[in-house]
């Protein structure tokens, strides 16, 4: 009987690992869209870095991180007018229109400083209190999310970060990301209620929902894209090493 047992229970066991082995398992993909070409503007900032749409998104604003000046473009790249504000290692901008403010991201010494947007008056600055490993591998993006009032900011890399942060209360989160590279640039599409990340080194774009969960990747032809806006099917990116505005549409989205 003692052996009849023994057989019994060595024949489940070999059932139980065969029927694991072999068991399916379903590996999800990210979905791949895809972006159309409209038009590609010179513009006349040197390294441009970050983007953001001005008031009723019918301006864009961008800083570079070679004057470490302010810039307000057109939508065809014009250079409209340059702030008066000089900073330090300028490379993310965001435009908040419920106080009519923007927030300038200067990289190295994990700033984020408020100016005042009709005279570009310096308001306050803050300190962005992040692990660092390098001077030129941190703060790198940031847009503003009018349906919550906080602002979205991401750390280029070592490490990877995306910090939600408002200046009264200080960092409400940071949420370690893993889908690319390295992150250029980010921008909240308040309407769709998207956030939208770009890679330089992974030369794309990622739309992801409110918790950084990629839905969608578009691969980019080139690098160095520093900065991202997105309105509904338009998207505009800023590419640092060309000077050059793109503007594409998104197809069968």
């Amino acid at each position: 009987m003692l052996k009849v047992s023994i057989i019994v229970v060595i024949s489940l066991l070999a059932m139980s690992c065969t029927k694991d082995s072999t068991a399916p398992y379903t590996v999800v993909e990210t979905p791949i869209g895809e972006l159309e070409l409209v038009e590609s503007y010179a513009v006349d900032v040197p390294e441009p870095s970050g983007l953001t749409f001005g008031p009723g998104h019918q301006t864009l604003i961008t800083v570079s991180d070679h004057t470490n000046m302010v810039y307000e473009l057109d939508l065809q790249g014009n250079i409209i007018r340059m702030l008066n504000y000089e900073g330090k290692d300028l490379e993310g901008v965001a435009y908040n229109p419920d106080e009519n403010v923007l927030a300038i991201v200067e990289e190295a010494d994990r700033e984020i400083t408020l100016l005042d947007y009709d005279s570009g008056m310096k308001l306050q600055t803050f300190k962005i209190v992040i692990p660092s490993n390098a001077d030129n591998s941190g703060l790198e993006g940031i847009s503003y999310n009018t349906n919550n009032k906080l602002y979205y900011i991401v750390n280029e890399t070592n490490p990877e970060l995306m910090i939600i942060w408002e200046p009264g209360s200080g960092i409400i989160s940071k949420d370690d990301l893993g889908f690319a590279l390295d992150y250029s640039g980010i921008c909240v599409e308040t309407d769709r209620s998207f956030l939208w990340f770009v890679s330089d080194q992974s030369k794309s774009i990622f739309q992801c929902d409110y918790n950084a969960q990629v839905l969608k990747r578009f691969n980019l032809d080139i690098s160095k894209y520093e900065g991202i806006v997105v309105d509904k099917q338009d998207v505009y990116l800023i590419n640092d090493a060309s000077a050059t505005l793109y503007q594409y549409q998104i197809k069968n989205n």
